[in-house]
């Protein structure tokens, strides 16, 4: 990740364009002080805050799924075993 000032962006706008698109990510900075950031268009879907909140709600419905299923199974619940368990299937809670 690169540190740039917002100048640099104005004068270079396209070149950081072309290379935020290549994967490259920019720190814009103003006045010493971070205020932006500019990244591929890929990365927007691991900070999404609404996608963020979708994957951790999945992920617990995943594991409430195992839980059902171990204590209809064995009448008990223990989650570091379903999780590697569940992992070792091809899942990722």
């Amino acid at each position: 990740m690169r540190t740039i000032s917002a100048l640099e962006v104005r004068a270079k706008f396209g070149q950081v364009l072309d290379e935020a698109a290549a994967g490259e990510r920019f720190v814009v900075e103003r006045g010493g002080h971070a205020v932006a950031a500019i990244v591929p268009l890929a990365d927007l879907d691991a900070v999404d805050p609404a996608k963020v909140k979708a994957r951790r709600l999945a992920a617990l419905d995943e594991l409430l799924r195992l839980v059902r299923r171990d204590r209809d199974r064995y009448g008990t619940f223990d989650a570091a075993a379903a999780i590697r368990e569940d992992r070792d299937v091809g899942h990722s809670v």
